[in-house]
C-alpha cells in the first residue's frame, strides 16, 4: 500500500502531524501544571508571611481579631497543603489545592503542622522566648516546603524541555527524510518530464522520455511516452500528407496558370484535358459542357487518341451522367460498375475512370473525365486532384465565357460611342452648315454681302473644325496605323474636349519625360479607360473636380483618375449594373495592354481608377522620325 505517492506522502504528513499535536499537548499540560505548582509555591509562601504576621501581633496585639484571623489562615492553608482542600492566595482568593503529591512532602508538611501545634501554643497567652524560638524553626520548615514545591516545578519543566528537545529532533528527522523522499520520487522524475517537455516543445520527438518508478509519476512519464510516440507518428504522418498536399498545390497552380493564362475558351478546353490526363497518368481525358436548356452533354476537347470517342452527344438525364452531374466529387468507376460514367469513350479506354462535375457557383456546366485502360490505377488522391482541377477549369472555363461576351458587348459599345460622336459632331456640324447656308442665302437675296462673307468665313472655320473631327475619329479606328502622337498630347485633347461639355473642370498633371509614345492600339485602349473613368465621375460619383495623373513608376506607365466624388465600397457590386459592367470592361482593357486596373474608394472620400501598364521603352527620336524601340 505504500508503493503510492499518495500513501507515502499521507505517512509523512501524518507524523508530522502527530509530532506537532504531541508537542502542543506536552506543553499544554505542562503550563497546566506549571499553573498548579506557582498556586502551591504561592500558597506556601504565604504561610512564612502569615508567621512573621502572627508573631508580630502576637508580640504587639495579643487580643486583636487580626491575629485570630492569621491563625485561621495559616491552620487553613496547612490543612490544604497536607490534605488539599480549599487555600488563601496573598490576594485573599480561595483556590482548590491537591493533596501533597509524594509521602516525602507530606512528612514534611507533618512535621511542619506538628511545629504549628507548639508554636500556637505560644501564642495565647504569648511566651515570647517560646515563640521566637518555635518561629525560627517554623519558618526553616516552611522555606523547606517551598523549597521542595519549587524542586518539583523545576523537574517538571526540565521534563518539559527534554519532551521539547526530542520532538524537535522527531521533526528535524522527518522533514530530513521527507526532503530526501521529495527530492528522489518528486524532484528527479519531475525534472526528467520537464527535459521531455522541452525537448518536443522544440520538436524533438525521436527521443523517448524516461520511465521509472510504478507510483503515480511513472505512470504519468509512461503516459507521457505514449503521447509522444504518437505526437510522431502524427508528425510524420502530417509531415507525408503536407508533401503530398504540396505537390498537388504546386500542380493545381501550375494547372491553373496555365489554363487562365488566355481567355479563349477552346485553349482553355485543350488545356484542361491535356494537363489532366498528363498529371494524372490516364490513356485519355474528355470534356463534356452542358448545352444552354442544360438538357444535353455536347463532348468539348478530347486528350489522347481520337479513336477512343464513340459519341460526342449525349442526354444530361441517362443515368451515367446524372450519376457525375449531381455528384459533388470524384466519381470512380470501371466499365462495368457506375453503369459505365464516361460512356461517350470506348471500353478499352475506361477499364477504370474518374468522373468529376464542372461546378461555378453551385451551377454545373459540365463534366470533366480521365480514363485509363488498368484496372484500378486512380488513387484517392488522384480523385481529390480531379475535383480541385476541375473546380479550377470551371472558373476559367466561365471567364473565357464571361470575356468573349464582354467582348461582344464592347464592341457593341464601341459602335454606340462612335455613332454618339458623329451625332454630337459631324452630325450636329452639318446641321449648323445647313442653317449658316441658308443664312447666308438669305443675306444674299437682301443684298448684305460684307455679313454674307463674314458669315461664309466662320462657316469655312467650321467645316475646318469638323474636318479635323472627322480625320481623327478615323486615324483612332485605323489599327495598323501608328499613333504619331503622344499619349500626354492626346489627354490634353481629350480634356479639353471633356471640360468644353461641361462642369466639372479636369486638370492633367504629367510626371514623366520626354514623350511617352504607345501603339495605336494600345493608346486608344489607355484612353478608353481613361474616358470611361471620367464618364463614371460625372455622371456617377457627381465628383466636383477631376484630376488625370501620367507618370512611370519602375518599367511601366500609369494613368490615375482622381475625383472628389461620393465614392462607394469596391467589396460591394454597385447597385447600377452599368459600372459594374463598366468596370468590367475597363479591366479588359488593360488586360489587352498586359497592365491591371485598381480601383480605391470609399463611401464619401472620392475614387481613383489606377491603370498600371508595361512600356518598353517607346519614345519621341530626336528627328522626328519613328519612335525608338529598345
Amino acid at each position: 500500500m505504500f508503493r503510492s505517492l499518495r500513501a507515502q506522502l499521507g505517512a509523512i504528513f501524518f507524523g508530522f502531524l502527530l509530532l506537532v499535536a504531541g508537542s502542543v499537548l506536552t506543553t499544554f499540560l505542562a503550563i497546566r501544571g506549571q499553573a498548579g505548582d506557582a498556586t502551591l509555591i504561592n500558597v506556601a509562601g504565604r504561610q512564612r508571611m502569615l508567621t512573621q504576621q502572627m508573631v508580630a501581633l502576637a508580640l504587639t496585639q495579643p487580643d486583636s481579631l487580626d491575629l485570630s484571623k492569621a491563625i485561621q489562615r495559616f491552620e487553613q492553608n496547612l490543612y490544604a497543603l497536607r490534605d488539599g482542600g480549599i487555600g488563601l492566595e496573598s490576594t485573599g482568593h480561595t483556590v482548590a489545592l491537591p493533596p501533597a503529591p509524594d509521602p516525602d512532602l507530606r512528612a514534611r508538611l507533618d512535621a511542619a503542622f506538628q511545629t504549628w501545634t507548639d508554636f500556637r501554643t505560644h501564642l495565647q497567652p504569648v511566651d515570647s522566648a517560646a515563640l521566637q524560638a518555635q518561629s525560627v524553626r517554623l519558618l526553616a520548615q516552611l522555606d523547606a516546603i517551598v523549597g521542595e514545591f519549587e524542586a518539583r516545578a523545576q523537574s517538571k519543566l526540565a521534563a518539559l524541555q527534554l519532551a521539547q528537545l526530542i520532538f524537535f529532533a522527531a521533526a528535524l528527522l522527518l522533514l530530513a527524510w521527507g526532503y530526501l523522499f521529495t527530492r528522489r520520487r518528486f524532484v528527479g522524475p519531475l525534472a526528467t518530464l520537464g527535459d521531455g517537455a522541452r525537448r518536443i516543445a522544440k520538436g524533438n520527438l525521436d527521443q523517448p522520455v524516461s520511465v521509472q518508478g510504478d507510483d503515480e509519476l511513472g505512470q504519468l512519464a509512461r503516459a507521457f511516452e505514449t503521447m509522444r510516440a504518437e505526437v510522431a507518428a502524427a508528425r510524420d504522418e502530417l509531415e507525408a500528407r503536407i508533401a503530398q498536399r504540396t505537390r498537388e498545390a504546386v500542380a493545381l497552380y501550375e494547372v491553373s496558370r496555365e489554363v487562365s493564362a488566355r481567355l479563349d475558351i477552346n485553349h482553355v478546353l485543350r488545356s484542361v484535358t491535356d494537363k489532366a490526363r498528363e498529371l494524372l497518368g490516364g490513356d485519355l481525358a474528355a470534356l463534356c459542357l452542358l448545352d444552354e436548356t442544360g438538357q444535353t452533354l455536347n463532348l468539348q476537347a478530347v486528350s489522347g487518341s481520337p479513336e477512343a470517342v464513340r459519341q460526342t452527344r449525349m442526354s444530361a438525364q441517362n443515368r451515367p451522367a446524372a450519376l457525375v452531374l449531381l455528384g459533388q466529387e470524384t466519381v470512380s468507376c470501371g466499365v462495368g460498375d457506375c453503369a459505365g460514367a464516361c460512356v461517350m469513350l470506348l471500353a478499352p479506354y475506361r477499364v477504370s475512370h474518374i468522373s468529376t462535375p464542372l461546378q461555378v457557383g453551385g451551377r454545373v456546366i459540365g463534366a470533366l473525365c480521365v480514363g485509363s485502360s488498368r484496372p484500378g490505377f486512380f488513387s484517392p488522391e488522384e480523385r481529390r486532384f480531379l475535383t480541385k482541377l476541375a473546380g479550377s477549369a470551371a472558373v476559367a472555363l466561365e471567364n473565357a465565357r464571361l470575356f468573349e461576351q464582354a467582348e461582344r458587348v464592347a464592341a457593341l459599345e464601341e459602335r454606340h460611342r462612335i455613332a454618339a460622336e458623329m451625332h454630337d459632331g459631324l452630325a450636329q456640324t452639318l446641321s449648323f452648315l445647313d442653317l449658316k447656308v441658308e443664312h447666308v442665302a438669305e443675306l444674299v437675296e437682301a443684298g448684305r454681302r460684307e455679313e454674307a462673307a463674314a458669315e461664309m468665313h466662320r462657316t469655312r472655320e467650321v467645316i475646318q473644325h469638323a474636318s479635323q473631327q472627322a480625320r481623327r475619329t478615323i486615324a483612332s479606328l485605323e489599327e495598323g496605323r501608328l499613333q504619331r502622337q503622344a499619349l500626354q498630347d492626346r489627354l490634353a485633347e481629350m480634356l479639353a474636349e471633356f471640360d468644353a461639355e461641361g462642369e466639372p473642370p479636369v486638370d492633367l498633371v504629367v510626371a514623366l519625360q520626354p514623350p511617352l509614345f504607345l501603339s495605336t492600339g494600345d493608346t486608344e485602349q489607355v484612353m478608353r479607360v481613361t474616358r470611361e473613368a471620367l464618364l463614371n465621375a460625372r455622371r456617377h460619383a457627381h465628383a466636383k473636380h477631376i484630376v488625370v495623373h501620367l507618370e512611370q513608376q519602375m518599367a511601366g506607365a500609369v494613368v490615375k483618375v482622381e475625383d472628389d466624388g461620393q465614392g462607394f465600397d469596391p467589396k460591394t457590386p454597385p447597385v447600377d449594373g452599368g459600372i459594374h459592367f463598366g468596370l468590367s470592361i475597363m479591366r479588359a482593357r488593360a488586360a489587352r495592354i498586359g497592365g491591371q486596373l485598381a480601383i480605391q474608394s470609399a463611401p464619401g472620400q472620392g475614387t481613383q481608377v489606377i491603370l498600371r501598364w508595361p512600356i518598353d521603352g517607346q519614345r519621341a527620336p530626336a528627328d522626328g522620325g519613328e519612335p525608338a524601340r529598345r
